[in-house]
């Protein structure tokens, strides 16, 4: 049975190929989503980078936690900008398929941070029970 930090460096992984079709692919992103011409490709780069350095965070630190909370925050701002798309969408349901593809992402990313989380504080009130006993 794999650990939850194993768990968590699979989303590492998922950081990187998303980052990395982010990189490599911008205008057919662009496209699928409905949102321009090549006006958003700088944007989504820089998102790219972003979520490689994430997946690097996870995958080279002994304690992933930070780095899934870091991809926590970066789920936030992509939510935001997902929402600003769809207001400006040509293509609903290309936007639709997009988000519906990060959705479980998302959602393991948050179900993940809780549970390190957890972890980290029961690690501590367990040496301050140790400590106080």
């Amino acid at each position: 049975m794999m650990t939850d930090i194993q768990k968590a460096r699979g989303l590492g992984y998922a950081s990187l190929a998303v980052g990395a079709t982010e990189i490599a692919a911008p205008r057919q992103l662009e496209r699928l989503m409905g949102i321009g011409n090549g006006q958003n490709t700088g944007i989504l780069r820089a998102l790219g980078v972003r979520e490689i350095l994430h997946g690097l965070d996870i995958l080279t630190h002994k304690d992933p936690t930070p780095g899934v909370y870091a991809r926590c925050a970066g789920d936030m701002l992509d939510s935001a900008l997902i929402g600003v798309a769809a207001t400006r969408t040509k293509r609903p349901g290309g936007l639709a398929a997009v988000f519906m593809m990060v959705l479980p992402i998302v959602l393991l990313d948050f179900v993940y941070a809780f549970r390190l989380g957890a972890r980290k504080r029961d690690q501590r009130l367990g040496f301050v029970r140790r400590y106080f006993q």
